[in-house]
């Protein structure tokens, strides 16, 4: 389902009186980074617990990795632990800082329309992708998911000629869950989400780690957002990331996975959305 098309689902929804209160969502999810390269730099694993309530959303991570990584993440100003609360009915984000025991308050910016892509510099690589629904299936939470296979190639060539200087490759899979207790909360959220801020949405699933480190995350997250045979919820997914020089052997540099451990469909507490009193503000 593309972003047009989801404008359009959450409108009729709305128009019919579809949109309705329902039991709110928690699930549990673990995302591992396997890092760069034989030295495995960066690798990580993060614990989410993400929380849903009508209008509220609520994202609890915790990062585990070695004293290295950690050490890096610590310079550039990354939390090992952190809270997010997003009030779309207010109009305002929190982001708390659980190690310093912090917050910084923010308000929520306004939608903006999408902007259509523009057109491909000179120098961009040539996308291919190709994506295929799989037949088995499995459960996974508790919850029955299809599995879909995806595969995007980036070639660079030489300057004027059709000689390959560098190829990226990404095979994706993902197992998908649609109709159970809890998506329609989910994919609500989501879309409103969309009309009402464009501050980057928490449930975007695993891919958002990627944004910086590798060279084709822009082209690699449209076209797995624009595929409609990945529409639903992913309740786990595995990303391997290959390349390979002019004339040289293909490798893998990266792997990114994630999995639900744990989900519920039931009534949460309104304190677990209200901020902590004994936190201390920081202003941005």
């Amino acid at each position: 389902m593309t972003r047009f098309h989801r404008f359009q689902w959450i409108a009729a929804a709305w128009a019919c009186g579809t949109v309705c209160a329902g039991a709110d969502v928690y699930y549990v999810e673990e995302v591992v980074n396997s890092g760069l390269g034989a030295s495995r730099r960066g690798a990580r694993k993060t614990i989410n617990k993400v929380y849903i309530k009508g209008k509220e959303q609520k994202v609890e991570s915790i990062i585990e990795a070695g004293k290295e990584t950690m050490r890096t993440l610590r310079k550039q100003g990354q939390s090992l632990d952190t809270s997010t609360i997003l009030k779309l009915d207010d109009g305002i984000v929190y982001n708390i800082d659980r190690v310093d025991h912090t917050f910084r308050q923010q308000k929520l910016p306004a939608a903006k329309p999408v902007a259509a892509r523009p057109a491909p510099a000179p120098s961009a690589p040539e996308i291919s992708f190709r994506i295929k629904e799989l037949p088995d299936t499995t459960r996974i939470a508790g919850i029955s998911c299809r599995r879909v296979a995806a595969e995007m190639r980036a070639s660079y060539y030489k300057p004027g000629t059709r000689k390959v200087r560098q190829e990226n490759r990404y095979l994706y899979q993902a197992w998908i869950g649609r109709d159970f207790p809890g998506y329609g909360e989910i994919r609500r959220f989501q879309e409103l989400h969309l009309r009402t801020t464009s501050y980057p949405p928490l449930i975007r699933g695993s891919l958002d780690q990627l944004k910086g480190v590798v060279d084709d995350y822009e082209d690699l997250a449209a076209e797995i957002d624009n595929s409609q045979v990945l529409d639903g919820f992913v309740l786990g997914s595995v990303l391997k990331v290959y390349t390979r020089g002019a004339g040289g052997k293909e490798k893998q540099i990266f792997q990114l996975s994630r999995k639900v451990k744990s989900f519920s469909y039931d009534a949460l507490p309104d304190s677990l959305f209200e901020m902590d009193k004994t936190l201390r503000q920081v202003k941005n």
